[in-house]
């Protein structure tokens, strides 16, 4: 009898509220009972990450996202305010009054401070999803990708504090204050590794299945001015640094999210739920890539063996 113990290496992607798919994606892969051997996340994808490898239930996950997206931390004024956008005719006196004290004060923060939410955001963010527990705690192996401000570095984490871990690889650049982690000063890992495909490889055997929640690259309208210019020449070269990435991956998953911003928690649903449609749109792409030939794996597939569902 034919008992393979393949199973998916998962690389999860940065990109904010939009990381909420991964937790879409865990939904299918539970209910269909699709072996995973090990989990890399970066910034949102550590976050989300860290609850799969813990053995939490995607209903679980799914349930605690929704109280974030209802909890005062998602609706952080100076979050609001780094959003923009908006139809500010629709906004009350008092709601426009706040936004522009805000963004007044992210100006200041920006020129004088070296973070805009300060250092207590992502530790609370961090806190309210993940137990205070280790790395080593995880049911399968489970690493976090942060980036060293002084050497520029890529660093794997997957020793030590899980909370303090998952902070430094979220730890958004000029947002957040970097983490200091044995001597060494951690911004997010999407600065150097937004899609872990290189650290899963690493991690266990397996096919890689990478998870892409980046924003889409097109533009309707040219950049109005240098600073623009210069944000948009950073995104454009994200973007490419994060397909080469993905190319390195057995497999990928891109949850179709529009141009939804990394600080817009209020469609966390509707974010989970275009992850879990991505999922079962590659359903028989997935099967084919993982199941081996034998007949013990066909039948427990098609009985949903190991299935929450």
């Amino acid at each position: 009898m034919n008992n393979p113990s393949t199973g998916f290496v998962l690389a999860l992607g940065g990109g904010g509220a939009r990381g909420f798919a991964h937790v879409g994606i865990f939904q299918v892969l539970q209910a269909r009972g699709l072996p995973v051997k090990g989990v890399v996340g970066t910034s949102a994808g550590a976050l989300a990450g860290a609850g799969f490898a813990l053995g939490y239930t995607s209903d679980q996950m799914r349930q605690r996202v929704i109280e974030f997206a209802h909890s005062p931390l998602a609706s952080h004024p100076r979050l609001k305010a780094m959003r923009g956008g908006g139809a500010e005719a629709c906004l009350g006196l008092t709601d426009r009054v706040t936004r522009l004290f805000c963004q007044g004060l992210l100006v200041k923060s920006f020129l004088l401070d070296d973070s805009l939410l300060g250092t207590d955001f992502f530790h609370e963010m961090v806190s309210f999803f993940l137990p205070p527990v280790r790395l080593e705690d995880a049911l399968i192996p489970f690493a976090a990708v942060a980036t060293d401000v002084k050497t520029g570095q890529m660093v794997v984490l997957d020793r030590g504090d899980l909370r303090r871990a998952v902070h430094a690889s979220c730890a958004v650049p000029g947002v957040v204050a970097p983490v200091e982690i044995n001597g060494r000063y951690l911004m997010d890992g999407g600065a150097t590794c937004l899609v872990p495909t290189p650290v899963a490889r690493g991690l266990a055997s397996g096919p890689v299945l990478a998870v892409n929640v980046d924003r889409d690259i097109g533009a309707k309208n040219l950049p109005g001015q240098s600073l623009e210019y210069y944000m948009r020449a950073t995104e454009i070269q994200g973007y490419h640094l994060a397909q080469m990435l993905c190319d390195l991956a057995d497999m990928v998953l891109r949850p179709a999210l529009g141009d939804v911003h990394w600080a817009d928690f209020s469609r966390a649903a509707w974010i989970m739920d275009q992850g879990a449609k991505a999922a079962e749109d590659a359903w028989k792409q997935m099967e084919a890539l993982i199941r081996p030939a034998g007949p013990w794996w066909r039948r427990a597939l098609r009985g949903g063996m190991g299935s929450s569902s």
